[in-house]
């Protein structure tokens, strides 16, 4: 299903015909779909900087884990002071606003609970790869009033004007950066990877025209797929969302995948199911034990219930430092080949090929989930390949190379997530 930089090239040719032919190939009320998602660091990306070394480009995943873990953390205490940046995610997301269609792309991130995007008449807007988009250019444009639905979806960060009819929206971010503007609905398009393209009108967003530059990157937003009324799964009619995410080692132009509806169900063989919790924004599991071989190690913090948040936007699994150090250590001693301590920051590598040993991570109602060496180890440079954990006085995190060559299933009305072992690249 992954598209190539040839199938890529075409969007903006099947984003011109369209303008002409009266979207015909749109399904306004399609029953689910499917669409690609790009990874930041791939050639595909505008955040794609080919100036940096394998090593530079997983230090820098790793340190936005760190960053995000922080975050979370914080705004689970109520504090959220640590700085984070609005391009502190792993994926992106290609889709067109507007009529007629401006071609845009965000970060999109299952931690965030809104989606703005940059807007022209922009007071401070950093640069990006596509032109601003411009509300008052299209014609399925509407500004939010106040006490609307619209403005409601936004939760605490919409407000209203002092003339009490515009409904605007602030978010503010631990460094000082932010992102305010009006709060609008307007029509988005998908590419499905079927053919075609997927129209879904009055998606409510924020139209940011004071973009504080913080977070320098060609990405226009954020695309929250996260908890609440204001993020992208309610406000196309759906219940239900998956992902399948490649190996950062595939192919350059290979893209992940993001389904809805109909699209999404992960079942059949192989396909295990576990509670969900949602608390703020966050998607939580409850996560009972490791095991390395014959070893169990239960995983006890002291959160009561659900205890890790699982999210595609934070590359390395974070875990508690007592946890973390036992699991570290059952590893090693599974693996007969020499192990490198502290290679650059990376606790655990190795530069000979290995075994992996067998690693299941037990979820709560048996739901089993085999860890690969690709959801494990990561290869941080030509010759070292890495423990891709981290231990951290953080809330934990299952993050997403701990979900690689799986389909992960969303159910918000029933509250699970689904793991189903699949090549997400074939």
């Amino acid at each position: 299903m992954a598209k190539t930089l040839k199938s890529m090239m075409l969007i903006p040719y099947i984003a011109l015909l369209s303008m002409f032919f009266c979207y015909c190939k749109s399904q306004p009320n399609a029953s689910g779909f499917t669409t690609s998602l790009i990874h930041r660091d791939s050639p595909l990306s505008p955040l794609h900087d080919p100036s940096l070394t394998l090593e530079q480009r997983l230090d820098n995943a790793r340190n936005r884990s760190i960053a995000r873990a922080r975050h979370f953390t914080d705004i689970l205490s109520g504090t959220p002071v640590s700085p984070v940046s609005p391009d502190e995610g792993a994926y992106l997301i290609q889709f067109f606003m507007g009529t007629p269609l401006k071609q845009t792309m965000a970060m999109i991130d299952t931690g965030s609970s809104v989606i703005w995007t940059q807007c022209s008449p922009c007071v401070n807007c950093r640069p990006q790869k596509f032109r601003l988009f411009d509300p008052k250019s299209s014609t399925s444009y509407t500004d939010a009033l106040c006490g609307t639905p619209g403005c409601t979806a936004m939760g605490n960060k919409g407000f209203c004007d002092a003339n009490k009819d515009k409904c605007l929206y602030l978010i503010s971010y631990g460094d000082g950066s932010h992102s305010t503007g009006n709060v609008g609905s307007e029509t988005f398009t998908f590419i499905s990877t079927a053919g075609g393209l997927i129209r879904f009108p009055n998606v409510v967003f924020g139209c940011g025209t004071d973009n504080e530059d913080k977070f320098p990157n060609d990405g226009s937003g954020i695309v929250g797929m996260g908890v609440g009324p204001g993020t992208l799964l309610p406000q196309l009619g759906y219940d239900k969302f998956s992902y399948c995410l490649i190996a950062l080692e595939g192919s350059k132009f290979d893209t992940s995948t993001l389904h809805f509806g109909s699209e999404a169900a992960v079942s059949g063989w192989g396909a295990v199911s576990t509670p969900m919790t949602k608390l703020r924004s966050f998607y939580y599991l409850t996560m009972e034990a490791i095991s390395v071989g014959s070893q169990r190690f239960p995983f006890i913090v002291p959160i009561g219930g659900a205890n890790i948040i699982i999210d595609s936007g934070t590359a390395l699994t974070l875990l508690p430092v007592n946890f973390y150090n036992d699991l570290e250590a059952a590893i090693a001693n599974s693996i007969e080949q020499r192990a490198v301590r502290d290679h650059g920051g990376w606790r655990l590598c190795y530069t000979e090929a290995f075994v992996m040993p067998k690693i299941t991570v037990h979820f709560k109602g048996g739901a089993d989930v085999e860890w690969k060496q690709e959801n494990v180890f990561v290869k941080v440079d030509q010759a070292y390949e890495c423990l891709a954990l981290q231990p951290r006085q953080t809330i934990p995190i299952f993050g997403s190379v701990a979900q690689v060559n799986y389909m992960i299933g969303y159910d918000v009305t029933m509250n699970t997530v689904s793991f189903k072992p699949t090549e997400c690249g074939a």
